[in-house]
C-alpha cells in the first residue's frame, strides 16, 4: 500500500498564519473600539462608550480602515530586509500594480475615515456638505468637509510613501548568533507579544500625531495654491446629482478657503487617529506573524500524518516566507526536540531518498548560495550576445579572384635580376622602402615628430588657460562615463554634495547594501533560511552522536567540513577586501584612513553569517575530534577546516 501523501507545509502554515490574523483583528477591532469613542458625540456618557449602539456600528465601520491594511500587508509579505543596490534600485522589483495598490487601499481607508468622521461629527462642527440658507436662497456647496476630505487623503498618500520607503510589508523576524553554554540556545530571540506592544505603542501614538500635524500644516498651503480647485470641481461634479446649484457656484467662493483654527486642530486630531489604526494594524500583523513556528509548545507539523514530509515540502518551497518559516521551524527541531531529531534519523525509507539525505540537500543549496553569488560577482557571465558569438563559428564566404594565384616555387632562390625599365624602377623603390622602414630608429623617431607636431598644434588653436579647462573637463567625463573605476574620494565636490542630498541618496549604492545583495541574495536577504540552514546541520550532526542508531549521518560530516570551510574560505577574503566602494558611496571612508574603511566594512548581517559558519564548524571539529580519521577527515581538508575554524593556535 502507497505511503500517504504528505499534507504541504503551506497549508499548514496557512492554518497557523490564519489563528494569528485573528488575534491581531482582535487588537485592531479594540483600538478602533476607542477610536469610535474618541470621534462619537459626548452628549450622552453611557451611549457614548456603550457597544450596543452607535459605538458599536462606528466601531465596525472603522474596522474596514484597519482591515485593508491587513489586507495589502497579505499580498505583498516578505521576510528578509531589501538588499538591492541602492534604493532606487528597488522600483524595478516593485511591481507596478503593488505600488498603485499601496496607495489605493491607503487612500480608500482615509475615504472611508472621513465617511464615519463626517457622520459622527456633532452639528457644531458644520460638515454638511450643502449650506442651507434662507427659505428663498438656493444651497451652496460647503467647503468645510472638502478640506477635511483633502486633508485625509493626502495623508494616505504620505502614508502610502512611508509605507513603501521604510518596507513596511516585511515581517521582522530577529537573528542572533546562539552562544554556546548559556541558557538561551535560540537563533531567532522573539520577545512575547506583551512586552513588544509595551515598547511599541508610545512611539506609534507619536509618530501618529507627528505625522498629522505635518500634513495639517502642510495641508493649507497645498490646498490653496494646488487642490482646491480640483477638490471643488470634483465634488461639485457629483454633488449636482442630488442638488440643485447656480451657475456661479462652478467656481470656489472667495480668495481663502474657509480655514480656521477650530478645523485646524480638527484635521490634525483626526489625522492622528487615522494614522494610528494604520499604524497599530501593521504592528499587530507584523508582532502575531512573526511568532515562533509552533502550536501549543510543539512544532506546527508536529499533528501532520507525515511530519517530515510536510516539513519537507517547506524546505524545498519556491516562496520566500514558506522556505523561511520551514528553516525556522527545522531549526528549533534540532534544538529542542530529540523525538523529532529521531524521527529524522530513522526515516530512511522514504520517496526520494532518507530525511536526512533530503534535509542535508536542501540545505546544502542554502549555504551553497553564499559561495555562488560571489563567484557570480566576480566572474560575471558574458552577455547572451557576446557568448553567442563565441559559441557560434564564423561563416567565410570566399571572394571573387582578383590576382593570380600564389606561386609554388621555392620562395628561398633569389630573385631573377630586373630586366625592364619597369622592374628597375620597383627594385629600387622597394629596397630605399626597406632601408627605412627596418632602420632601428625608425618608430621612436616617427613618435616623437607625431607628438611635437601635435602639441604645436595644440598651442597655436588653444590658450593654457583652455588646455588646461579642456584637461579638467576630460577628467570630469572619465568620472562620469567611467564610474566603475573610480573612488568615492576622487569625485569633484560637486557631484559628491549632489549624492549627499536626499534626491541622491536614492541613486546612492552603499557598501553595506552592495555586500549584503551580493552575500545575502538580493531584492531581500535570505538571512534567516542561511543561519537556520547552518545551525540545523551543526545540531542534528552533534546529535546523532547518541539519537543515530543506524549511524547513517555520520557519513556525510566531511562533506559539511568541506561545505563550511570553502563558504568561509571564499566569505572572509570577500569581506575584508574583495568588494571596493562604489563611486557613489560618498560617505564611505577613504583609502586614507584603513582603520575607517575597516570598520566600514563590517555589515552586522555579513558578519553574522561568518561567525555562525566559524563557530558552527569549530564545534563540529570539537565533537568529532575523536573520529575525525574513522569518518576521513584527514589531511588538507582537516588543515584547511581548522584555519577557517580558527583552530590553529588554540592547540586542537
Amino acid at each position: 500500500m502507497a505511503a500517504p501523501r504528505p499534507r504541504p507545509y503551506r497549508r499548514i502554515l496557512t492554518s497557523a498564519l490564519h489563528r494569528r490574523f485573528v488575534h491581531a483583528s482582535a487588537l485592531a477591532l479594540l483600538v478602533c473600539y476607542i477610536t469610535a469613542f474618541l470621534i462619537g458625540d459626548k452628549s450622552s456618557f453611557l451611549w457614548a462608550w456603550f457597544p450596543i449602539g452607535g459605538c458599536g456600528i462606528r466601531t465596525v465601520l472603522l474596522f474596514i480602515c484597519s482591515l485593508v491594511v491587513f489586507v495589502l500587508r497579505v499580498g505583498q509579505i516578505h521576510i528578509g530586509s531589501r538588499t538591492t543596490a541602492s534604493p532606487a534600485g528597488t522600483l524595478k522589483y516593485l511591481v507596478p500594480l503593488d505600488i498603485v495598490q499601496t496607495f489605493g487601499w491607503y487612500i480608500f481607508s482615509a475615504w472611508w475615515f472621513s465617511e464615519i468622521y463626517k457622520w459622527s461629527s456633532p452639528t457644531e462642527a458644520h460638515l454638511e456638505w450643502i449650506n442651507r440658507g434662507r427659505p428663498h436662497e438656493r444651497a451652496s456647496l460647503n467647503e468645510r468637509p472638502i478640506y477635511l476630505y483633502t486633508c485625509h487623503l493626502l495623508l494616505a498618500i504620505v502614508q502610502g510613501v512611508a509605507h513603501l520607503y521604510y518596507d513596511f510589508d516585511r515581517i521582522p523576524i530577529p537573528v542572533a548568533k546562539r552562544v554556546a553554554g548559556t541558557a538561551d540556545q535560540r537563533t531567532h530571540p522573539v520577545e512575547p507579544v506583551s512586552k513588544r506592544m509595551q515598547v511599541a505603542l508610545p512611539g506609534l501614538i507619536k509618530d501618529g500625531f507627528t505625522r498629522s500635524a505635518a500634513v495639517a500644516a502642510a495641508c493649507p498651503v497645498a490646498y490653496t495654491f494646488l487642490l482646491r480647485r480640483p477638490a471643488w470641481s470634483f465634488t461639485m461634479y457629483f454633488a449636482k446629482l442630488f442638488w440643485d446649484f447656480p451657475r456661479s457656484a462652478a467656481d470656489p467662493p472667495g480668495l481663502v478657503p474657509p480655514i480656521g483654527p477650530g478645523l485646524f486642530v480638527r484635521t490634525m486630531f483626526s489625522g492622528g487617529l487615522l494614522v494610528i489604526c494604520w499604524q497599530t494594524a501593521n504592528l499587530f500583523f507584523s508582532t502575531f506573524i512573526s511568532k515562533e513556528p509552533l502550536k501549543r509548545g510543539q512544532p506546527l507539523t508536529a499533528e501532520a500524518k507525515d511530519p517530515n514530509g510536510s516539513l519537507l515540502t517547506g524546505l524545498t518551497a519556491k516562496k520566500e516566507t514558506v522556505k523561511s518559516f520551514a528553516f525556522w521551524e527545522l531549526c528549533f527541531i534540532s534544538q529542542r526536540f530529540p523525538d523529532r531529531r529521531k524521527m529524522i534519523f530513522n526515516d530512511i525509507d522514504r520517496e526520494g531518498g532518507p530525511a536526512w539525505s533530503q534535509i542535508l540537500q536542501s540545505a546544502t543549496e542554502v549555504i551553497k548560495g553564499i559561495s555562488t553569488r560571489i563567484d557570480e560577482h566576480k566572474n560575471p557571465p558574458l552577455g547572451p550576445k557576446s557568448s553567442q558569438a563565441e559559441l557560434t563559428q564564423p561563416v567565410l564566404h570566399t571572394l571573387p579572384r582578383l590576382t593570380d594565384p600564389p606561386k609554388e616555387d621555392n620562395v628561398f632562390v633569389p630573385s631573377p635580376n630586373a630586366t625592364s625599365r619597369q622592374q628597375k624602377i620597383g627594385e629600387a623603390f622597394s629596397s630605399a622602402a626597406k632601408s627605412y622602414g627596418q632602420a632601428a630608429d625608425w618608430t621612436p623617431t616617427a613618435r616623437a615628430k607625431a607628438r611635437d607636431v601635435f602639441d604645436r598644434a595644440s598651442t597655436a588653436m588653444l590658450s593654457p588657460e583652455r588646455k588646461q579647462k579642456l584637461l579638467a573637463s576630460s577628467q570630469e567625463l572619465k568620472l562620469l562615463t567611467g564610474p566603475s573605476t573610480c573612488k568615492p574620494e576622487n569625485l569633484s565636490p560637486f557631484i559628491a554634495q549632489i549624492l549627499r542630498t536626499p534626491i541622491g541618496q536614492l541613486f546612492r549604492q552603499t557598501y553595506a547594501r552592495r555586500l549584503s545583495g551580493i552575500v545575502l541574495g538580493a531584492p531581500h536577504a535570505n538571512l534567516c533560511p542561511i543561519i537556520d540552514a547552518i545551525e540545523s546541520l551543526t545540531r542534528l550532526l552533534i546529535a546523532s552522536l547518541q539519537e543515530d542508531q543506524y549511524g547513517k549521518v555520520q557519513a556525510d560530516v566531511p562533506e559539511i567540513v568541506r561545505l563550511f570551510t570553502n563558504t568561509i574560505m571564499t566569505l572572509e577574503p570577500f569581506i575584508n577586501g574583495g568588494l571596493d566602494a562604489h563611486w557613489t558611496d560618498v560617505n564611505f571612508p577613504p583609502s586614507s584612513n584603513p582603520q575607517a574603511q575597516a570598520e566600514a566594512r563590517r555589515i552586522p548581517d555579513v558578519d553574522l553569517v561568518l561567525d555562525t559558519l566559524k563557530s558552527s564548524l569549530k564545534e563540529l571539529l570539537t565533537t568529532f575530534n575523536l573520529y575525525l580519521k574513522d569518518i576521513r577527515v584527514v589531511g588538507k581538508d582537516l588543515r584547511l577546516a581548522k584555519e577557517a575554524a580558527g583552530l590553529i593556535g588554540e592547540g586542537f
